[in-house]
């Protein structure tokens, strides 16, 4: 029996639990446990679903609750819808394989959607009937389930006034189909009536509006003797006119997020007028207090649902929703809509929307021997040069040069020279007056003033170097490139890649990673849970063997004593002496079982602790993998490039799904990704398109 015909066979009570074992998050065991922890709250005065206590046991994550409420629903909806469809069985009105189809369609879109649609709407969808037969349906069911005791006095209901169709007959209707159509938009809020032969004169409203609620339009219907004028109207034998238009759905307002801080008080990545980059501005440094707010969560606003010329309800698009997402020094609250400081110190945002605060670490002169690597979990100012051979991990980092070395920061990255053979990797922004021989990886946008020469860089954001020359390097931007030359006559080739983002497809790849190497470590600790208790259960099982045996010889040495006979007779003795000596083995034997059921019980409660831990790093990481995505879908920048001085022959630019190679120099140009439609063939392909600067 499949899971959906079986779910409902006892107390609903006990369908999450049910669920929960069948899907493999728990064990027959741990759910018996939770009931009774729901059974003794529930005494207590408490009131607590189960998924709730499942949660709080570090069974399941909160993710995996609210799908399983979902499919939860899902079971008791249509365990309600099920008498509906027996009764239309076993009058011959859906046939026995019809009815399969239905729920198998109607499970296929919840486990697509996550949403439940009504049976009715699945058997029209899937024209299994019409939309007369499951109203006619509706009230033969309806009228099987009412009550049949019916005193003479009570008056007789009215009857339901004749649909229009049936003052047409049969033979006219046929006649109208043979010269209309009635063809829907593919979103179905509006309905044509189209004809290819010459309507007849004597058409009239009544008959055209028969004609369309027979193919199932009843809302919205623009029908008028005006329009039937037009109709016969018409010159020629063909044309069209909308007869039906429903309300479309107004969509709802996405998440958002208010920060109660300057978010980029050094003004990185930010164009003035005219394009240049101001790199002499660092603004004014926020600082916050423990305690303080930092941002807040403004929660979606719903759409409205809509309806289509069908009837039918149009669900508005889902709002976007947003995670504030927090790193060090920030407490989120327990409602998950702020964010609040948990130290004093620089409030920061990471590109991609982590919230941090971090104290501060002034070094004088550079980083050498005399420092060493320097580790900081804050911001790190250099008044020197990080030279060769040496790191710097911090929260942010500010320096004058960098030669030679390697910076990893949570944020953002301020080098006021240059930046010669080294390694940047930064989540947030950086800016340097030039690059030469380096590689530079960051989540924000990069800003140079100067150049950038053999060097491969790559940006989540925008390269904004409208000064600044590039000449033998690889550049990767998900967003802009603003240049001024790109490429000479005697360096290697550059090449350009826009509209993609390798550092989120990394952090991506590394995070679903650790996923699944979370979820092989979870199965693993489940198993070895399982086969534990097991034992434990053999263990408790020999234990009782024992006792009972304990029990049973004390009871044959009892009667031995009643006997003052036998117990002098030297058989007696023996055999007294005998079941002493058994119940002593009884007892070391039942004390190592103890102590080995000590062990296992503990051996079993630090599995618990580790699988529990498991599920909690896994449900970060998920949180993680969430924020990452919704990140990436609020940027709308459209990628392209722009080159206000000389694009060097052999230059490589390459979008999303299309390349060009320049054959000879160009100058002043925006390069963008189009869509073309191939004349000849009619296919439309992605190209990159060339424009001029005005």
């Amino acid at each position: 029996m499949a899971l959906e015909n079986k779910a409902f066979k006892t107390n609903a009570h006990f369908v999450f639990g049910k669920l929960v074992i069948r899907y493999g998050l728990a064990t027959k065991e741990i759910v018996q446990k939770a009931l009774k922890t729901q059974e003794a709250l529930a005494a207590a005065g408490e009131k607590k679903h189960l998924g709730e206590i499942l949660v709080d046991m570090g069974v399941i994550t909160p993710s995996q609750m609210k799908a399983l409420l979902k499919l939860q629903r899902f079971f008791k909806l249509r365990e309600q819808e099920r008498p509906l469809l027996h009764y239309a069985v076993t009058k011959g009105l859906l046939l026995p394989r019809d009815e399969k189809r239905a729920l198998a369609r109607q499970m296929e879109l919840f486990k697509r959607e996550r949403k439940y649609y009504a049976i009715e709407q699945i058997l029209y969808e899937e024209n299994i009937l019409d939309l007369s037969a499951i109203e006619a349906l509706k009230d033969a069911f309806a009228a099987s389930t009412a009550s049949p005791t019916k005193t003479a006095a009570t008056p007789e209901a009215p009857t339901t006034p004749p649909s229009t169709a049936t003052f047409i007959s049969p033979e006219r209707l046929q006649v109208l189909e043979e010269v209309f159509d009635v063809v829907e938009s593919s979103d179905r809020l509006e309905a044509s009536l189209v004809w290819t032969k010459k309507p007849p004169p004597n058409l009239t409203l009544v008959e055209l509006r028969a004609f369309i609620e027979k193919r199932g339009i009843c809302y919205g219907t623009l029908l008028s003797t005006d329009i039937v004028t037009k109709i016969c109207a018409k010159p020629g034998v063909k044309g069209s006119v909308v007869v039906a238009r429903g309300d479309p759905p107004v969509p709802g307002r996405n998440a958002s997020i208010q920060y109660r801080f300057d978010t980029d008080p050094l003004k990185v990545g930010r164009l003035r007028k005219g394009g240049s980059v101001d790199f002499r501005d660092r603004g004014e440094i926020p600082l916050v207090r423990e305690g303080d707010l930092l941002a807040e969560r403004i929660p979606p606003t719903p759409g409205t649902p809509g309806t289509d010329v069908f009837g039918h309800p149009i669900e508005p698009p889902k709002p976007m929703d947003i995670i504030l997402r927090c790193g060090k020094g920030v407490v989120r609250s327990e409602d998950g809509c702020q964010v609040l400081a948990a130290r004093s110190g620089r409030p920061q945002i990471s590109a991609d929307g982590k919230i941090s605060v971090h104290s501060e670490l002034e070094i004088f002169g550079d980083v050498d021997l005399k420092t060493g690597h320097v580790i900081f979990d804050g911001d790190v100012k250099i008044s020197g040069a990080i030279t060769a051979g040496f790191r710097v991990k911090a929260a942010s980092v500010t320096a004058a040069e960098v030669h030679g070395a390697e910076i990893l920061a949570e944020g953002n990255v301020m080098i006021s020279g240059g930046v010669i053979n080294a390694f940047i990797q930064a989540e947030g922004q950086v800016k340097a007056r030039h690059l030469a021989g380096s590689t530079v990886r960051a989540c924000g946008d990069v800003a140079v003033s100067s150049s950038i020469v053999d060097c491969t860089l790559e940006t989540s954001g925008s390269l904004l170097a409208p000064t600044a020359t590039v000449l033998s390097s690889q550049i990767t931007a998900a967003a802009k490139m603003f240049l001024l030359h790109v490429g000479s006559e005697k360096s290697k080739a550059c090449r350009l890649v826009m509209g993609e983002d390798p550092i989120l497809k990394r952090r991506l790849s590394g995070l679903r990673d650790r996923m699944q190497h979370l979820k092989n470590r979870g199965l693993r600790f489940k198993k070895a849970e399982t086969r534990q208790r097991k034992v434990l259960n053999d263990i408790e099982l020999a234990i009782g063997r024992t006792v009972q045996f304990q029990d049973r010889t004390l009871l044959e040495i009892r009667k031995l004593e009643e006997d003052r006979a036998a117990v002098e007779s030297p058989s007696a003795q023996a055999q007294l002496e005998n079941l002493q000596k058994a119940i002593q083995d009884a007892e070391q034997k039942v004390e190592k079982l103890f102590q080995v059921q000590d062990a296992l019980k503990s051996s079993l409660r630090r599995l618990v602790d580790r699988h529990s831990q498991c599920a909690r790093d896994l449900a970060d990481l998920e949180e993680e993998v969430r924020g990452l995505t919704q990140w990436a879908k609020m940027k709308k920048e459209r990628p392209e490039i722009t080159v206000e001085g000389v694009v060097a022959a052999g230059t490589v630019i390459i979008g999303p799904e299309s390349s060009w190679k320049a054959v000879e120099s160009l100058h002043a140009v925006r390069f963008t990704e189009k869509s073309i439609e191939d004349p000849q063939t009619g296919v439309v392909k992605k190209k990159l398109s060339l424009s001029g600067l005005s």
